[in-house]
């Protein structure tokens, strides 16, 4: 607890000359007029050693990857996100943000040390992300504000009690990131310091003035916990904007203390009257009862905002005043939950048409109350000039690994097209057969089919325009026997071509390897136009 008023001023000056903060800059500094990086992007394993002395960060004289000194990496994804370093083609630049550092509002500047905390955790952990490092931080903050300052021992068995109350899927994570230390817990103080969150006093820990601030608005930003006594409208409100492949499991404290059916007409009652985007949780979510919802889908007929998506789940064909109503919704939630950009990709999917205009004409029809406001915001994203990822084509390379001579593919597909149609694309340009198990590795997270490796995300629920967000590498890996390991490469981005069938392979090298190798069968040759013909066969069997 804090005694003494600490002025505003004093801790925005804290978050703004912290350590970490301090090492990102001189790191981007040592960058000087520019780095040649990696397409992950990272710096070059060559320069690794000449960065960690120009910090005074102890390395390897040789190194095979940047994330092999933990500590040099942190600060340049830092600097990355902070805005300090920049990469243009192919290269590290100082960006704009680190001249205007110095000056930056506090506003600018909590933000940044927030964003930049949480990287700090999320490359310490192992297949963490940024929602984990920053519940991993905040739960270690508020274990570390008490008085007087606390042993590092206890803050240990209290952090750990902690976890394991709150988020058991964080505690895994968090503890199995630092299996190899001597107290997991005791490890994880160190970025807090770097951060000026928390102070050591000998074998004692404690919150500085900075950290108390860090924890309230943690505090006030933390996803709200879901229980079982939620009314189901509040269930909604708190469920909007998480990934609709975690949505059922976060759930689950609510669902498990009601029968399918009981939750089914209470989730559908409070949709009735519900914003488009928790609507379309509630839908989701209903729609994973299966049959013991049928009964709630059928009284849901007769209520005008459920009665299409009640329809949909019965039929598999709707008319046209069903389908504008529900492009409408769809679209409407993504534009709440997403942005212009996904909601405009949403619609072009669902409605075709030749532009914006034509598409608005035609869901007119549906006469959802969301299509004024729909109208209105994608009509204005476009008029800033943007190009809609909707109208974007991703150039690829494929590149089988450990492969000599070089196997590889250089594919054209929609930016939009989701990692499951990259999959599919993957197996015919490589000659697989799609027999086996496969996943993509992106950032920290692993994408797959849930229906055969549940411990995936759904790979139909990420877009390539969202997998190349922050990097412009992705891993593949088909079989987990054999472990065909491919690094998908994004090189450019282009706009659509009216006259292209996406997906197509425009070059390749190297012939397909036998899949699975028995005596006698010899490698397939890569013939580009057989290649093309089986796609667009493909594309044309997906959208008759």
């Amino acid at each position: 607890m804090l005694h003494d008023p600490v002025p505003a001023d004093a801790i925005v000056a804290a978050a703004r000359h912290c350590p970490a903060i301090a090492q990102a800059r001189q790191l981007t500094t040592w960058v000087g007029e520019g780095k040649r990086v990696t397409p992950t992007p990272t710096l070059q394993p060559v320069d690794v050693p000449t960065a960690a002395r120009a910090l005074a960060i102890p390395a390897p004289a040789r190194v095979r990857r940047a994330a092999d000194v933990p500590a040099l990496h942190s600060s340049w994804k830092i600097a990355l996100d902070a805005g300090f370093l920049q990469i243009d083609d192919g290269y590290a630049r100082p960006g704009p943000a680190f001249a205007q550092w110095p000056d930056a509002d506090g506003d600018t500047v909590y933000a940044v040390w927030l964003a930049a905390l949480a990287t700090a955790f999320t490359v310490t952990v192992p297949r963490g992300d940024e929602a984990g490092a920053a519940t991993v931080a905040r739960i270690l903050l508020a274990v570390l504000a008490t008085d007087p300052p606390l042993a590092v021992v206890e803050l240990s068995r209290r952090a750990r009690e902690t976890f394991d109350d709150q988020d058991s899927g964080v505690a895994f994570e968090f503890f199995t990131a630092w299996r190899r230390t001597v107290d997991p817990v005791a490890a994880a103080v160190d970025p807090l310091v770097g951060f000026g969150a928390v102070e050591r006093h000998g074998q004692r820990v404690r919150l500085t003035p900075l950290g108390h601030w860090a924890l309230q608005e943690m505090q006030a930003r933390a996803p709200q916990p879901i229980t079982a006594d939620l009314p189901a409208a509040e269930l909604l409100a708190r469920l909007t904007g998480i990934e609709t492949g975690r949505v059922w499991y976060v759930a689950e404290p609510w669902r498990e203390k009601r029968s399918p059916l009981q939750a089914a007409r209470e989730l559908l009652a409070a949709a009735a009257t519900a914003t488009p985007a928790q609507r379309v949780v509630a839908v989701n979510l209903v729609g994973e009862l299966d049959k013991p919802a049928e009964e709630a889908w059928d009284e849901a007929k007769a209520i005008p905002t459920l009665a299409p998506h009640a329809r949909a789940v019965e039929c598999d064909v709707l008319n046209e005043q069903d389908s504008a109503w529900l492009a409408v919704e769809y679209a409407a939630a993504a534009l709440a939950t997403s942005g212009p950009d996904e909601a405009l990709t949403h619609l072009a999917e669902e409605i075709p048409g030749d532009g914006l205009d034509s598409q608005l004409r035609t869901v007119e029809c549906g006469a959802h109350p969301a299509t004024a406001e729909l109208a209105e915001a994608l009509t204005a994203f476009l008029a800033s000039g943007v190009t809609p990822t909707s109208a974007q084509a991703y150039q690829l390379k494929i590149s089988l690994n450990r492969a000599k001579p070089p196997v590889w593919r250089r594919v054209l597909l929609p930016a939009t097209a989701s990692l499951g149609t990259l999959h599919e694309v993957i197996q015919v340009v490589m000659g697989w057969d799609g027999d086996h198990l496969h996943a993509f590795t992106v950032g920290p997270r692993h994408y797959g089919d849930p229906f055969y490796s549940p411990d995936v995300d759904d790979e139909e629920g990420l877009r390539c325009s969202a997998a190349f967000t922050s990097t412009s590498t992705i891993a593949y890996r088909y079989d987990f026997g054999d472990c065909w390991d491919h690094t998908i490469t994004h090189e450019k981005t282009l706009d659509l071509a009216p006259d292209t069938t996406y997906p197509v392979c425009v070059a390749g090298k190297g012939d397909s390897p036998v899949e699975d190798w028995i005596e006698g069968p010899e490698s397939e040759p890569f013939d580009q136009d057989a290649i093309n013909r089986q796609l667009a066969e493909e594309e044309d069997e997906e959208n008759p």
